[in-house]
Parts: structure tokens; C-alpha cells; sequence
């Protein structure tokens, strides 16, 4: 046993003593390989993480662009963070965020409140990286409003382009003369209709 342990022939009868030194000096050497083999896990475990955090860092916005429009462009951040501040400031009915966030904003909020005293309010409004891409040079970005207008809720999209570092929202609906929709809902995208295509 003392030979195999310690790859080498014995010179003599082993001793009880080398037997446990030997004993130990593998159970040491075990410990080692096992610490050194944690170590690399640790190290290819880590690089492998940094590795997917860079690869989605790159890949993600340059899909948001591909999959929905002519391409990425790095504006496509700044323009979903307006965007999303502008979903924060209509839902929370923040006049001083309206008119830092959205272009061409005069009159959108008293207009916002005259509909919250008629029960229809923004409950929820959210801005989606994934629908903030460039179109034919154009930065499009989109809102979803939860409109709940007394006991009904409404889930809309509202569709915005970025320029001059807000967002410039365009019309929810078109309402025709058949229209036969809620009476309100003309107005709240009136209201919102704040994209000047001059």
C-alpha cells in the first residue's frame, strides 16, 4: 500500500508512521488538485458570464434594429429613455415632465386632466426598448397607455418618434364617420397627438 501511494518501491518493512505520512501527503496533494480544479471552474465560469454579457450587449440592439427596422443605432437608447420618462410623466400626470419629455407637450396635460375628470385615466404607460428602432432615418419608438375609464380598461399603443431629445407622439386612432368607439378615446389621442411632421 505504502508503494502505491507513494509511487515508489519501499527500501525496507514500512513503518505504521510512513504509512500515515504517506496517508496524509495524498490527502494533501488531493485537496490541492481539488482547490486548483475549483479555481479554473471559477475563472472559465467568470469569463464565460463576461463572454454572454458583451455577445448581448452587442447582439440585442443590433437585433432591435434588424428584426424591426433598417438597422441599430446607438440613439436608439437615448430615445427609448426619453420615451420611457414620457410614460412615466403621463401616467403619473407630471406637467413638468410632459413638457421636458415630449416635443411640441403646450396644452397635453390640462388637456389629460379635463379627461381624468371625465373617470378616463392613464394607469399604466410603458415604453419598449424592443419597439425603439430606426426606420427609414426616422427613430420610432412606441407606448402602451392602460386607459381605464370607469369600470373598463383599455390597453392602446401609441406609436412616437424621437428627435431634438424628446418624443413627439402620433395619433391612437383616426376616428371615421362610423366611428362607434368610446367617445373619449378621439380625444386622449388627439391630445397626445403632439408629432409635427413639418
Amino acid at each position: 500500500m505504502l508503494e502505491l501511494i507513494s509511487g515508489a518501491r519501499a527500501q525496507a518493512e514500512p513503518h505504521p508512521e510512513n504509512i500515515d505520512n504517506a496517508v496524509k501527503e495524498v490527502l494533501r496533494y488531493s485537496e490541492q488538485e481539488l482547490a486548483q480544479k475549483k479555481k479554473t471552474m471559477h475563472k472559465r465560469s467568470l469569463l464565460t458570464v463576461v463572454c454572454v454579457c458583451l455577445a448581448l450587449l452587442l447582439a440585442l440592439p443590433v437585433l432591435n434594429g434588424t428584426v424591426g427596422g433598417d438597422g441599430f443605432a446607438w440613439r436608439c437608447i437615448p430615445a427609448w429613455l426619453c420615451a420611457r420618462s414620457a410614460a412615466r410623466a403621463l401616467e403619473n400626470y407630471d406637467k413638468e415632465g410632459i413638457e421636458r419629455c415630449i416635443g411640441n407637450a403646450s396644452g397635453v396635460y390640462e388637456a389629460l386632466e379635463e379627461l381624468r375628470e371625465q373617470d378616463v385615466l392613464i394607469r399604466d404607460a410603458r415604453a419598449s426598448f424592443s419597439r425603439t428602432r430606426l426606420d427609414d432615418m426616422f427613430l420610432f419608438t412606441e407606448l402602451e397607455l392602460t386607459v381605464r375609464q370607469g369600470q373598463l380598461t383599455y390597453l392602446l399603443t401609441c406609436r412616437g418618434t424621437w428627435r431634438n431629445g424628446k418624443v413627439e407622439l402620433m395619433e391612437i386612432c383616426a376616428p371615421d364617420a362610423q366611428y362607434d368607439g368610446p367617445a373619449w378615446l378621439p380625444q386622449l389621442s388627439e391630445t397626445l397627438s403632439t408629432y409635427d411632421p413639418g
